[in-house]
């Protein structure tokens, strides 16, 4: 089940990626946007798409007229990914819940320049979803257990709450709860108004959602003795079933680790860095994030070629993996944009990790044979333990960024350089 949703959620995204591609999205001409998108909005399933820039602003809504009032905290949120997908929300006069999904847009130096955005109903997602699974209860919840995808829309529309839904049952208050605070898949029997049920609780990759699936006991258990009469008929067939099952089990490890790594650098990719900012948002110690922007990228680009642009991103991200990846986790969000995130001692492991950086990328100029010479600025937001509930790490990043972008404003104003 989560596989499917996966599954629909990630075409969607695939769609996307492509369009957001195209010299027609990437190259920003808002007359040229319109043309395209307005082409192939209902084709690709979305009731409307528009164009977000940088600076939060919306270029065009296809298919639909512009909104009274736009989601800002949404496009900020959407910026610090390469994905996203946005918490429910309605559409404007009516009842009906949808979703919001965004990808990156860069230009051809590599330079996010704005987001591609499609608007899906999360009612036809969920009808989907049943004529896919017509037995139990299938539903999505967000991290704060409010209703993603429901049998009955208005629960999502009004946020009903799935704690607020079992409220009756402390075993199933318990195992949502557990549910919501892990990162671990979960499963296992839970008994709600005299009836047995197996209930299962994972995460959606690309955003904050948790799905639940709950099977009357006997149905499940019974689908489970029909397979091992199907396979126990052998004894040899068991013993080449478990072969089969440790190699495709290898094999899965290693394609999930690739799709983690970036691919130029080895740092986490985006993936990776969205999951591990859902994995520190729940960490009770202080927490810092730092952004990091390579200074005049875009010159070595242009000046050097991509070749050495790409040689520029692997020698940093080498560099920040020897500096910071010793005291946290470092990963690449995309162009030459890193981050880290430092858990604990935060203060110390910084100043550790700074001077080990401006180390590392000094002995890169000093004995690199390279034409550029490396430089980064960086930019910091810090959590304390007490703020875990009032600070998240999204609204972090946000703040990091654009410290950052003010030290980068610093390093070409005093070098006098263009950005």
């Amino acid at each position: 089940m989560k596989q499917h949703i996966a599954s629909i959620l990630e075409a969607k995204i695939t769609v996307m990626n492509y369009i957001a591609e195209q010299p027609e999205i990437s190259g920003m001409n808002t007359d040229v946007q319109k043309e395209y998108l307005q082409k192939r909005t209902q084709n690709v399933g979305f009731e409307y798409m528009f164009v977000a820039d940088t600076d939060c602003k919306s270029y065009f809504f296809n298919g639909s007229k512009r909104p009274q009032h736009e989601d800002i905290e949404m496009y900020k949120n959407a910026l610090q990914y390469e994905q996203y997908i946005a918490d429910p929300s309605t559409r404007e006069g009516t009842d009906t819940p949808i979703t919001t999904i965004c990808t990156s847009i860069y230009d051809t130096t590599g330079q996010k320049v704005g987001l591609l955005c499609g608007t899906l109903s999360l009612s036809a997602l969920y009808e989907e979803l049943r004529s896919m699974y017509d037995e139990g209860l299938t539903a999505a919840i967000t991290q704060n257990g409010e209703y993603v995808l429901y049998e009955n829309t208005m629960s999502v529309v009004k946020k009903d709450n799935a704690i607020e839904t079992f409220s009756d049952s402390s075993e199933a208050i318990n195992f949502i709860g557990k549910g919501l605070s892990s990162t671990a898949t979960l499963s296992g029997k839970l008994r709600y108004r005299n009836q047995e049920y197996f209930v299962a609780m994972s995460d959606l990759d690309y955003c904050h959602w948790k799905i639940i699936y709950i099977l009357d006991d006997d149905y499940f258990m019974g689908g489970i003795l029909n397979i091992l009469l199907l396979h126990g008929t052998s004894f040899l067939m068991m013993l080449v079933a478990t072969f089969l099952i440790f190699k495709h089990q290898v094999n899965a490890i290693k394609t999930k680790k690739l799709a983690y790594q970036d691919a130029l650098t080895g740092l986490g990719n985006a993936k990776k860095c969205h999951d591990m900012i859902n994995v520190f948002d729940d960490l009770e110690e202080d927490i810092m994030v730092v952004c990091f922007d390579l200074n005049s990228f875009k010159k070595i680009n242009d000046t050097y070629g991509h070749q050495s642009g790409d040689r520029a991103l692997k020698a940093f991200a080498e560099c920040l993996k020897n500096s910071f990846g010793t005291v946290g986790f470092v990963g690449r969000i995309g162009g030459d944009e890193f981050i880290s995130l430092i858990p604990g001692n935060i203060k110390t492991k910084y100043d550790i990790a700074v001077k080990a950086l401006n180390e590392e990328i000094e002995k890169f100029n000093r004995s690199s044979l390279e034409s550029f010479k490396l430089s980064v600025s960086h930019g910091c937001a810090t959590r304390t333990v007490d703020e875990i509930k009032t600070r998240q790490i999204n609204s972090m990043l946000y703040e990091a960024d654009s410290n950052m972008y003010k030290s980068k404003a610093n390093y070409h104003k005093e070098n006098k350089e263009d950005k």
